[in-house]
């Protein structure tokens, strides 16, 4: 097995949960380099993984102009297997030996991570369960990241995701401002993480130092912010899954989302459910007993 091309899907949290996928091929086949195919938007967040080979993008709304040009790209090489998480039918018109597609969910109570995997589990060597999600920080990305954060370098750091890509999904600022000013005796600083316009503005009862990079980093840079904190903490987002990717410790409040089948995965990312799944409901006393659980013996 030399070449292989995985075609996964767009979003950031999405991509993340697709990388037990490669883990798998990578144990499975030592040699081989693995392509993609992937969103421009959240293709960067699998740089410096050591089976990378090449990165084809996909736009969602690229034109039949972008997936003729795409197509006629991938048909340059000829690929041992391709495995298509995607679901769509570009597979059908390339150059290949084998072709593997995602089935359609099942079971309702299925993980997405488990759902990806099952794709692959016909192939030699290929064992159950999956393994963990992985992401790998890259050397230059370790410098920009210091730049960012100056002073912050080398403290007990807390990083805090408090925006999303639906409202539903927002858990209130005021409630992670309460949330930092009783954790504060754990942490030397607070890091803020997400897309532009979503930090939160602190009151002057927050007695830590806070840094708000919303809008700052690119993706390369974000994962090597996320690994210099010891505990994450934000909305139902792609963060939570990076967080985990790394080996973070991540705590994610779950309000209209689905966390059976999108909660971060791995043994050190916990979640926060509000049954009601109107975050306004949810109190920060909830978050807090669940964060120091997570830091407790760790801190």
């Amino acid at each position: 097995m030399r070449r292989i091309l995985i075609i996964t899907l767009s979003n950031l949290g999405d991509v993340v949960m697709t990388t037990p996928v490669f883990e798998a091929l990578r144990v499975a086949y030592p040699s081989c380099v693995i392509d993609v195919v992937a969103d421009k938007r959240s293709s960067e967040i699998l740089g410096g993984a050591p089976y990378l080979g090449k990165i084809f993008h996909r736009e969602k709304k690229g034109g039949m102009v972008k997936t003729i040009k795409l197509i006629a790209a991938l048909r340059e090489t000829y690929y041992d297997i391709i495995i298509d998480l995607r679901t769509n039918l570009i597979p059908i018109v390339l150059r290949a030996n084998k072709n593997i597609f995602k089935t359609k969910r099942v079971s309702t109570t299925q993980h997405s991570v488990e759902e990806h995997y099952e794709a692959i589990l016909t192939l030699d060597g290929v064992t159950s369960p999956p393994p963990k999600c992985r992401l790998y920080v890259e050397d230059h990305a370790k410098k920009e990241a210091r730049q960012l954060m100056k002073s912050f370098v080398g403290k007990k750091l807390l990083a805090i995701g408090p925006g999303a890509n639906w409202p539903g999904k927002i858990w209130p600022a005021t409630r992670f401002e309460e949330l930092v000013i009783a954790l504060e005796t754990y942490f030397d600083g607070v890091i803020q993480l997400g897309s532009e316009g979503e930090g939160v503005v602190f009151s002057e009862e927050v007695n830590i130092p806070n840094l708000d990079l919303t809008g700052k980093t690119n993706l390369s840079s974000l994962k090597a912010v996320i690994k210099s904190c010891q505990l994450f903490i934000g909305n139902d987002s792609g963060l939570g899954h990076v967080a985990a990717a790394l080996g973070n410790r991540s705590l994610t409040v779950f309000g209209v989302g689905d966390p059976e089948r999108y909660r971060p995965w791995g043994h050190q990312s916990a979640v926060v459910i509000e049954p009601s799944k109107d975050l306004r409901r949810l109190k920060s006393s909830r978050v807090l007993n669940a964060a120091k659980e997570l830091v407790e013996g760790y801190l």
